[in-house]
């Protein structure tokens, strides 16, 4: 086949124009096939790529603090932004925010199955020495495995859910190239999602075959090939990773809304390789220059900070400071925080701000907040404060009649505005503008820590410590604990009654807790999105009323006023239209079936 005639996945637009454009800057048709073994830099280009172009390279994207807006969360300034119409009822087919994740998963795909076929990549020699050769061969073909199971889940996560025949479906897995013109489309159907999460884990299995342990520099270590593998692999796939991805797939799986069975295996494994994980970082890492240490915090603007374990490329752009500061200090606002987000941040004592033992006071709702509050929202009266001097740069003011304040241009509409993700050493005004590098952080020691807490605590209860080497107390522990992004003691630092009460009470209390540890920590990335998803029982759990907070100009909170509501048709994303169109057997999710 020619490769210029190859679609990958379903791409709609490769579909309807019989080509792909994408792949005009390659040759004039000359590789194929049967002659990709001839070009070396192209068959490595096809994991290469994958690894370069299909994933998010900033925290304001699509689906991260994007997909946030689509719950109740955060939300986009304006009105008539997908994300919004999407999430208060009025999406429409053309413009189904889901589609460039469904094509773009399937592309990165398809060109994995290229490199993939016949064992093609794996048998083509890339370099001079032999040895190196070996290892950079099994490093390509792990990654293409690992790849290729990283974004089948990505599509596993987004758009399983019950179908309008009634049966819960997966998507469709893609394990061989395919070719415009000679595709049927007819053959295009939804695997289940236990036939999903199979296929998933056996290219984990095959990926750990392949990979090195882990990317990064163990000096003395008689395994490492310089130049081929450790730090120089940085941001590809690995042993570890694997076994994060292997957790994070048994979690889905283990969920309510895909294991009606209640099968406790599931989480049982989620656990184990989210332990394994953890004890990595904190038995092997941990012993580097600079290593990981559960009791530090971290800073987003990192790009080589130990709480990573696994990241996209890095990126200077100064795109987040623009997305997320308002007008007057040369932003868009373009997505607002939520009073209920705000509501979910604990006291700095630990304790919930429904407790009164919190010292909650309503009438002065930002003072001795949780440490990661203050790191993650900006709200009225707190400061843009730069890095390296101290230098004040900016002062929110979201009062009545302030220059933030709800009503204006380019301002939020709920009185927040993100702060996490964000570089204080930008200044619009600055003679030279500082843009700071950042990463998305694909998987990190936060992750594994929650994928164990409630996973474990599902399996054996909060404070058991002998199953999985750590109990699920101890990791919620590390996380309630460790300084904020900006450096300031957390919550448990000095002793966590809270914790240990929700441990003490059992598994459904600490459940609630967990949950909500999930929604702080990882806020404003897109986690709560397929949280919820995984976690509701209905529909109803999702569509609810989306807050802000009006603030007079002499400083009188009103916290319960509703900017917007939620009205999802389903729990359950949209599959692409036009691919519903073409491919007669591909079932519509339940709530779209006017979109078939």
């Amino acid at each position: 086949m020619k490769i210029k005639n190859t679609i990958f996945g379903l791409t709609v637009a490769a579909i309807l124009a019989g080509g792909c454009s994408f792949l005009d800057p390659l040759p004039d048709g000359s590789y194929n096939d049967e002659n990709f073994g001839d070009y070396p830099e192209l068959l490595r280009g096809f994991v290469d790529k994958a690894y370069a172009d299909y994933f998010p390279a900033v925290y304001y994207s699509t689906y991260c603090a994007g997909l946030a807006a689509a719950t109740d969360d955060a939300l986009y300034r304006s009105e008539t932004a997908m994300w919004r119409s999407f999430s208060k009822g009025n999406a429409r087919m053309g413009n189904n925010p889901f589609a460039s994740k469904w094509n773009n998963d399937y592309t990165a795909i398809n060109y994995l199955n290229l490199f993939l076929k016949d064992n093609v990549g794996y048998n083509t020699r890339y370099l001079v020495d032999f040895e190196a050769d070996r290892v950079f061969r099994k490093c390509q073909q792990g990654s293409a495995f690992g790849l290729r199971a990283w974004f089948h889940f990505d599509l596993l996560r987004t758009f399983a859910g019950k179908g309008v025949d009634g049966n819960m479906w997966g998507v469709p897995l893609m394990l061989t190239p395919s070719e415009a013109g000679k595709m049927d489309n007819s053959s295009v159907r939804r695997a289940t999602v236990d036939e999903c999460v199979e296929q998933i884990l056996k290219d984990c299995d095959s990926a750990y075959v392949y990979l090195p342990y882990n990317n990064r520099d163990y000096p003395g270590d008689p395994t490492q090939s310089p130049q081929v593998t450790g730090a120089i692999r940085y941001r590809t796939m690995d042993q570890v990773i694997v076994d994060g991805l292997r957790a994070m797939v048994y979690l889905f799986w283990a969920s309510p809304a895909f294991n009606p069975s209640n099968d406790m295996t599931r989480y049982e494994n989620a656990a184990k390789y989210a332990a394994k994980v953890m004890k990595h970082k904190l038995e092997v890492e941990s012993t580097l220059a600079g290593g990981f240490n559960p009791a530090n915090g971290f800073r987003w603007d990192n790009t080589n900070s130990a709480e990573i374990i696994w990241c996209s490329t890095f990126s200077a752009s100064a795109a987040t400071e623009v997305a997320f500061y308002p007008r007057e200090f040369g932003g868009n606002a373009h997505i607002a925080p939520s009073q209920d987000l705000v509501d979910a941040f604990p006291m700095k004592n630990g304790y919930p701000i429904s407790d009164s033992r919190s010292g909650y006071d309503p009438k002065n709702p930002y003072k001795d907040r949780d440490p990661r509050f203050y790191s993650a929202v900006y709200y009225d009266g707190s400061q843009v404060i730069r890095d390296l001097n101290g230098e004040k740069m900016y002062t929110f003011e979201t009062k009545d009649g302030g220059k933030d304040a709800p009503g204006g241009t380019n301002v939020s509409p709920t009185s927040y505005y993100i702060k996490k993700f964000l570089y204080n050493g930008w200044n619009k005004n600055d003679e030279k503008v500082d843009a700071g590098y950042r990463c998305v952080h694909m998987m990190n020691w936060t992750h594994m820590c929650l994928i164990f807490a409630e996973a474990a605590n599902k399996v054996v209860g909060p404070v058991d410590e002998t199953t999985f080497g750590y109990s699920a107390k101890q990791a919620v522990k590390w996380l309630r604990g460790r300084p904020s992004n900006d450096g300031v003691a957390g919550v448990g630092a000095a002793g966590d009654p809270f914790l240990d009460e929700c441990a003490a009470a059992g598994v459904g209390r600490f459940e609630e807790l967990v949950k909500n540890e999930w929604r702080v920590e990882t806020c404003f990335e897109g986690d709560r999105w397929y949280n919820l998803r995984r976690w509701a029982k209905s529909v109803d759990d999702v569509n609810v009323a989306i807050h802000g907070a009006k603030i007079s100009a002499e400083g009188e909170y009103q916290l319960d006023n509703v900017v917007e509501t939620l009205k999802f048709p389903s729990l359950w994303a949209p599959i692409p239209y036009t691919d519903i169109r073409r491919c007669s057997n591909l079932v519509q999710n339940e709530g779209w079936e006017t979109w078939r």
